[in-house]
C-alpha cells in the first residue's frame, strides 16, 4: 500500500543499498592495500645479505631493503588513511540507516492507520446493510 512516505522511503532505501556498495568497494580497497603490504614484507625478508663478497653489494641490497621498508612505512600510512575513511564510512551508514529506520516506522504507522480506517469503515458500511436488512424483515 502507497503511502505518503513511500516515495522517500524508496529513496532511503537506494541511498542505504548504495553505501552499502560503497562500504564494500572500500573494505576491497583496504584488503588489497592489506595484500600489498604483506607482498613487499616477503619482498624484505626474501633480500639475504652476502657473509663475504663485494662491499658494493652489500650496499646495494641495504638500499634495496631500505627503499623497500620506506615503501612499506608509504603503504602503511595509506592503510591507516583507508581505514580512517572506512569508519567515517560506517559513521554515515549508520546515519543513513536511522533516516531509513525514521521513514520506515512513518510509512509502517500510517499503513496500520489507513487499514484501521479502512477496517471501520467497512465495519460500519455493514452495520448499515444489516440495520437495512433487519429493517426490511
Amino acid at each position: 500500500m502507497k503511502t505518503k512516505f513511500s516515495a522517500i522511503l524508496d529513496i532511503r532505501y537506494k541511498a542505504l543499498q548504495s553505501h552499502e556498495r560503497k562500504m564494500m568497494q572500500h573494505n576491497l580497497l583496504i584488503t588489497q592495500k592489506q595484500a600489498e603490504i604483506d607482498a613487499f614484507m616477503r619482498d624484505v625478508g626474501e633480500v639475504h645479505f652476502p657473509k663475504s663478497g663485494d662491499f658494493g653489494a652489500y650496499i646495494a641490497l641495504a638500499d634495496t631493503r631500505d627503499r623497500l621498508l620506506t615503501h612499506i612505512d608509504g603503504l602503511h600510512s595509506e592503510l591507516s588513511q583507508l581505514k580512517a575513511q572506512a569508519k567515517a564510512l560506517r559513521e554515515e551508514y549508520k546515519h543513513i540507516s536511522i533516516e531509513y529506520e525514521k521513514i520506515k516506522y512513518l510509512d509502517t504507522k500510517e499503513q496500520e492507520s489507513r487499514l484501521k480506517l479502512l477496517k471501520t469503515l467497512g465495519d460500519k458500511e455493514f452495520d448499515e446493510i444489516s440495520v437495512l436488512l433487519h429493517r426490511r424483515r
